[in-house]
Order: C-alpha cells, then sequence, then structure tokens
C-alpha cells in the first residue's frame, strides 16, 4: 500500500461522496479525544504557545478519528499520526489570527495592514469572516491539522507546521527539483514521497485537502463542502459541547 501511495502524484481529483457517505458523517457527529488509538498523538501546539482559548483534551468530530483508524489499519504498524490541532474554540482563533498577523508584520514591517491582514488569511480564517465560510473549519470540528511518523520521528515534510512559505502548498514538491530550495535532490523526493503518503491515504479515506497547507484537512465541514460541491454537515460544535 505504501508503495502506490509514493506512487500517485498529489491530484486534487476528489471522489463525491455517496448516499452512504453522507448518512455516515451525520451519524458520527459526537465530539472525542482524538487520541483513540495509541497511534494517534496530540501535540497541542497551540497551548503549547499559551494562545488562549486551548483546551487541554484535543477533540474532533468522531467521524475524522474513524477515519484515521481507518489509514492505520492500512498503514505499517511503523507509521502514526501526530496531530498538531483539530478543534479549535473562536477564542483561539482570534488569538492564532492575531499571533501570525503580528509574527508577519515582525518579519516584513513595511507592510501596510490590508496587506499583512491579506496574508495572514491566506493560512488561517478570520472568525467574523463568514462570507468565506459560514463556519471557520476548526471550529465546526471538521477540520485537522497532522503529519505522519515512522518510528516516532516526524517524516521530512518540507516546512515546519504553520509554515507561511510557498513551499507549504501540499504539492510544491511535484514539479521538477529546484537547486535553489536548500534541498539536495534526495531530499526534495524524500520530501514529495512523504507528502504523497499522507495526502493519497487521507484523500482514500474522504478528506480533502487545504492546497496551501499540507498538514491541513477536512471532513463534513465548510471547506470540504466547498472543495466537493456539496453541502456542509458539521456546524459549530463550540457551540454544541455550551
Amino acid at each position: 500500500m505504501i508503495q502506490k501511495l509514493i506512487e500517485t502524484p498529489i491530484y486534487f481529483d476528489y471522489k463525491l461522496p455517496t448516499k452512504n457517505d453522507i448518512d455516515w458523517l451525520k451519524i458520527n457527529t459526537k465530539s472525542v479525544n482524538v487520541e483513540q488509538n495509541f497511534r494517534i498523538n496530540a501535540a497541542h501546539s497551540y497551548r503549547e504557545i499559551k494562545l488562549s482559548g486551548t483546551q487541554n483534551i484535543m477533540l474532533a468530530r468522531q467521524a475524522l478519528v474513524l477515519k484515521l483508524n481507518e489509514i492505520l489499519e492500512i498503514l505499517p504498524n511503523k507509521y502514526s499520526f501526530k496531530v498538531f490541532d483539530a478543534f479549535r474554540t473562536v477564542e483561539t482563533q482570534f488569538a492564532l489570527f492575531n499571533y501570525i498577523y503580528n509574527q508577519q508584520k515582525e518579519i516584513n514591517p513595511k507592510l501596510s495592514h490590508s496587506e499583512l491582514y491579506s496574508i495572514t488569511r491566506e493560512f488561517i480564517i478570520h472568525p467574523e469572516e463568514t462570507s468565506r465560510f459560514a463556519i471557520p473549519p476548526h471550529n465546526s470540528g471538521g477540520a485537522i491539522d497532522l503529519t505522519l511518523t515512522c518510528d516516532g520521528i516526524n517524516l521530512e515534510m518540507g516546512t515546519d507546521f504553520d509554515a507561511i512559505t510557498p513551499l507549504s502548498q501540499t504539492n510544491y514538491f511535484e514539479q521538477e527539483y529546484i537547486s535553489e530550495c536548500g534541498f539536495t535532490n534526495e531530499k526534495w523526493l524524500e520530501i514529495r514521497n512523504n507528502r504523497r503518503i499522507l495526502f493519497n491515504a487521507m484523500k482514500h479515506v474522504g478528506f480533502t485537502n487545504f492546497q496551501v497547507e499540507w498538514w491541513h484537512y477536512d471532513l463534513g465541514d465548510c471547506m470540504w463542502a466547498i472543495e466537493l460541491q456539496q453541502n456542509w454537515y458539521y456546524p459549530s460544535l463550540e457551540k454544541e459541547l455550551k
């Protein structure tokens, strides 16, 4: 299975969900701890940097966790998931937007507010920008940020999680080798293959990918619905938890 995943280039051509698929999504809506399997580990990336609104337990819709388990059944036992983020409160969404905005302001002090805002919103949804998404994907519990590990070591994906760079585009390493990128040709192919494993495995079980972030995947939420031209099924999980 791994070889097939590696040999398949990253294409954003998804199979449309069947009625049974949609009924299954509707059934598996409850919130669960993502760590339902010893091969799924929560990294709590935003709690580590002390963003407001983060929680001690990382939650997601049950459908997402079941699908991750489905993937793990077809991957060799040495592979596991490391989850950076899943369900996110509106408070954390605001905090993260401001965190990335200020990060970009430090890097690009000459840019205007509108330019910095534009860069920031490429990577994170402003929670009040409902014209873009009715429900921020992470707030719905239907979005998840993750990577694969092999024998406990993160697979080389070419960038860190949340890196704001063109290299974060999921299919960036599908192009011909660029010597100026700072990677050897061997490392370039390793990154390409690792991203293929993650992308094709997630795609295989019904996830869609946010194309500018190799780590971000959706199931049943607004972003998934837009990608597939379907209805979305997961409203705000935060409101359900109150």
